[in-house]
């Protein structure tokens, strides 16, 4: 296999660019959805469950990552998760896998928390338009975590179609096949 390409995406945007993409999207999912839902929703808001969504929004990020986990189970014995922590203060879960994954695959466990918690998160906010003012902060913040996911996934649908992505300590290289001649 050759290298195609390394994608480093905190190289190649910047840490501040992408907190400022993420703060765009959280702000435009936010304003979005909270108006369409308030256009067909005339019940009144509570506070009456403030400490659940506490707790939701510290409990969003690790079970983001645990679904990118559970996309991957199968190949459990090559991940390693670890912590590290970006600004001195904030704890980031990392996820590495130790083999070469195919695209299709990798985009898909790229996706899953994406589908997965919005959805439910959406399901959610139909179901309780008492707390739609909460739904609609959880979706805007999970969708703000998926920048970065979303952002992988747009480089790897350019990528050739047979292609093969190994993360390495550089950021993720896209492997192709070499060509017979």
């Amino acid at each position: 296999m050759h290298c195609w390409k390394i994608l480093n995406l905190e190289h190649h945007y910047g840490t501040t660019r992408i907190i400022i993409i993420s703060v765009f999207v959280f702000l435009t999912i936010f304003s979005l959805s909270y108006v369409t839902f308030n256009l067909f929703n005339d019940e009144h808001y509570t506070d009456h469950l403030f400490w659940l969504f506490v707790i939701a929004v510290f409990a969003l990020y690790p079970i983001h990552k645990c679904l990118h986990f559970l996309a991957l189970y199968d190949l459990r014995q090559h991940l390693t998760l670890r912590m590290r922590s970006q600004f001195y203060v904030i704890p980031v879960l990392h996820m590495r896998i130790r083999e070469p994954l195919s695209k299709s695959r990798y985009i898909i466990a790229l996706l899953t928390p994406f589908f997965v918690l919005n959805t439910a998160i959406l399901i959610g906010t139909l179901l309780l338009p008492a707390y739609t003012h909460y739904g609609t902060l959880l979706l805007a913040y999970h969708c703000s975590l998926c920048v970065i996911d979303i952002l992988y996934v747009k480089y790897l649908l350019n990528s050739p179609k047979d292609s093969q992505i190994e993360e390495t300590p550089k950021g993720y290289e896209i492997l192709v096949p070499p060509t017979i001649h």
